[in-house]
């Protein structure tokens, strides 16, 4: 038992933030039940209904029916796939096994975060650290119908095993974290700089090396769903060919739309403001040599989204765990600042839980 008792602080974070959420949902739909966005009553328990929104639905319809609509394809298959399996293994409703499926991988995700920061920095960084990134206001992603906490479990999984020389592992893990979250292959620049941290940039050695098999397991593993999109639809790329529809060119919105004059939505503003927080975190983590590994995340991660990806920058950029190490190490040597910075976020997150749970345009 002694070699668990490192779990017992993420696994006490998640408890006390589920529960926050949980509580704060019904409680919330409760006192307004009025929807801004009138989407089928997927379940009638406020706590859990309030966590299934917008690509939820989505997910949903695809565990139900396929990828009955062209544009369904831009999500990825694991996390439906999971859902229902885990729908006909309880008897719970594919709606309701989605969030749970999320929270379940969202416990994971905190324990894998964490035992990468508590083997970086040591545990009082790592507890500064990870209780920033569950704060962050668009944490509640994680605890939601989305496959983010799938992300955040697999790469941060994967970036371990390869801080630990398991590099094979470490790129079979990242394929499955690629077919719930494309975007989770980005992750794969912290393996390559494992690998060449650990062996040098020697062509012969590294790329003759068994350990390299991990760098390409991702795009392996990745092209088994383009396998099934070709051999169902007749194309490979119908999750790219097909992309605009259904959000039109604002789902791939980024700074370049920006500086052409492009007016954004009021939440995508929103967004790139608290984007800033992973964004300063990630510019630190260039600081310390012992940081890079988790800085090629982090920093690929970043500059993707903000070229592609504003309208889900909410979700996404809480997904960029490592850049919350360096913020973590920040605050714990200033413990009278990280009690205001973690509250002041987490009523934030509050807010735009708030928001989501009543169907704003918060996704």
């Amino acid at each position: 038992m002694s070699r668990l008792r490192w779990a017992a602080f993420p696994v006490a974070t998640f408890l006390f933030t589920r529960a926050a959420i949980l509580a704060f949902t019904s409680w919330s739909l409760r006192m307004d039940p009025q929807l801004h966005f009138e989407g089928p009553p997927l379940l009638q328990v406020p706590s859990l209904g309030g966590l299934c929104r917008w690509d939820c639905l989505y997910y949903t319809h695809i565990a139900l029916e396929g990828y009955r609509e062209p544009f369904w394809t831009n999500f990825f298959p694991l996390f439906p796939l999971l859902g229902k399996g885990l729908s006909l293994l309880t008897g719970l409703s594919v709606p309701f096994s989605l969030v749970l499926l999320a929270n379940l991988a969202g416990l994971g995700a905190l324990l894998a975060v964490y035992r990468v920061f508590l083997e970086t920095e040591g545990e009082e960084v790592a507890r500064a650290g990870l209780i920033l990134f569950a704060a962050f206001p668009f944490a509640f992603f994680q605890a939601a119908g989305y496959p983010e906490s799938l992300m955040v479990l697999t790469s941060a999984l994967a970036v371990f095993l390869a801080l630990r020389g398991r590099h094979v592992a470490a790129g079979a893990i990242l394929g499955l974290g690629v077919l719930a979250r494309h975007l989770t292959i980005v992750a794969g620049l912290s393996l390559l700089a494992a690998q060449v941290r650990e062996r040098g940039l020697h062509p012969r050695r590294f790329l003759l090396h068994p350990a390299f098999l991990g760098l390409l397991l991702p795009f392996g593993l990745a092209s088994l769903y383009l396998l099934y999109l070709h051999l169902t639809r007749g194309e490979p790329f119908a999750w790219w060919t097909h992309r605009a529809e259904g959000w039109g060119e604002l789902a791939w919105f980024g700074l370049g739309d920006l500086a052409r004059g492009k007016e954004p939505p009021l939440e995508i503003s929103l967004y790139l403001l608290f984007s800033l927080v992973p964004g300063v975190g990630t510019a630190l983590l260039l600081r310390e040599p012992r940081w890079r590994v988790l800085a090629a995340f982090a920093l690929g991660l970043m500059l993707t989204v903000w070229t592609v990806g504003l309208a889900g920058l909410g979700r996404y950029s809480a997904s960029c765990w490592p850049a919350f190490l360096p913020l973590g190490a920040w605050l714990a040597r200033r413990p009278l600042l990280l009690l205001p910075a973690v509250c002041a976020s987490a009523l934030l997150q509050g807010l735009f839980l708030y928001l989501f749970a009543h169907w704003s345009n918060i996704n």
